[in-house]
C-alpha cells in the first residue's frame, strides 16, 4: 500500500549526514546475496538489483577484493565467510553473554566440567563463551580457543549441521573436513564426540544450538577428562541447556542477539 504525507504533515528529520548512496547499494547487494540459495551471475543480480551489469560488476569487483565475496570460475559470484566472522562479532557485541551466562554456569556445576559456546569461524570453531564448575580442573579451554573441524567435537557438528552454503566454501578451499561416514553420523544423532581423546586424555560432547527454522548457529559442548565424560550424563546436561538458550534466541524478536532469521 503507498502511503503519502501531505504539505502540511512534516516528515521524518533527515540526518545531519546524508548517507553515502555507494554504500548502501553495496549493502544491499550483500542483503540480496544473502537470500540467495546458490551463486549468482552478474546478470541476475543487475535485474533483482535494478541497475545496470556495469554498475553490479563494479560493486561485486569492490566487495571481493575486500574479501566479501568470491568469483566462481563460471563467473557467478558467492559470500565468503567473512559475513558469518562479522555476524560472531555481533553476537559477542549484542550481549548474548549477558543472557546465557547463568545457563552456561548452572550447566558446568551440574556436568562439574568445562561448560562452552563455539561458533565457525573461518576454518575452525572458536570458543565464544564458556563456564567452569568453580573448582580446579586438569581440562584448560579458553576464551577465543580455535578448535579444529576433524578432531574436537564442538568443530565437527559445526562441519555437519551447519548450513552447505556455509561448509561447502571450506571443501572447495581444501580445508579438512570429516568424512561422509562422520558427517552422516553426526547428522544421525546431532551430537558429537572429539576424537582426538588418547593425544591428551581430554574428551569433549557437543550439541547444536539452532535459532528458528531449525538452522545450526553454535555448538554447546561439555569438556573434560576422559573418565569423567560419558555420553548419557553430557547429554543430560547439554540438551535441557541447548533447549533453554534456543528459548531465548527465539524470544529476541528484536534481532538483539544478531541471530534473526
Amino acid at each position: 500500500m503507498n502511503t503519502v504525507t501531505s504539505a502540511a504533515t512534516p516528515g521524518p528529520p533527515r540526518p545531519a549526514t546524508p548517507p553515502l548512496a555507494t554504500v548502501l547499494k553495496a549493502l544491499t547487494l550483500l542483503d540480496s546475496l544473502a537470500d540467495a540459495t546458490e551463486p549468482v551471475r552478474v546478470s541476475s543480480l543487475a535485474r533483482a538489483m535494478g541497475t545496470s551489469r556495469a554498475e553490479t560488476h563494479r560493486q561485486l569487483v569492490t566487495l571481493e577484493a575486500a574479501g566479501w565475496m568470491e568469483q566462481l570460475p563460471d563467473g557467478s559470484y558467492r559470500l565468503t565467510l567473512r559475513p558469518a566472522h562479522l555476524g560472531h562479532a555481533a553476537l559477542r557485541q549484542a550481549g548474548i553473554g549477558e543472557r546465557t551466562a547463568p545457563l552456561l554456569e548452572r550447566a558446568a556445576r551440574q556436568a562439574g566440567e568445562v561448560v562452552s559456546i563455539a561458533v565457525l569461524d573461518t576454518d575452525t570453531a572458536r570458543v565464544v563463551q564458556r563456564a567452569d564448575p568453580g573448582r580446579s580442573l586438569h581440562a584448560t579451554l579458553l576464551l577465543g580457543d580455535r578448535l579444529s573441524l576433524t578432531s574436537s567435537a564442538s568443530g565437527r557438528l559445526l562441519a555437519a549441521l551447519c548450513a552447505q552454503d556455509i561448509t561447502e566454501p571450506l571443501r572447495d578451499r581444501g580445508v579438512a573436513l570429516p568424512d561422509a561416514d562422520e558427517l552422516g553420523l553426526i547428522n544421525g544423532t546431532r551430537w558429537a564426540t572429539s576424537t582426538d581423546d588418547d593425544q591428551d586424555g581430554i574428551a569433549a560432547l557437543a550439541v547444536p544450538l539452532c535459532r528458528p527454522g531449525n538452522q545450526v548457529v553454535a555448538a554447546l559442548s561439555v569438556h573434560g577428562p576422559r573418565e569423567r565424560i560419558t555420553t548419557a550424563d553430557a547429554l543430560a546436561v547439554l540438551r535441557p541447556t541447548a533447549h533453554e538458550i534456543e528459548q531465548l534466541l527465539r524470544l529476541d524478536t528484536s534481532g538483539a542477539l544478531g541471530l534473526r532469521g
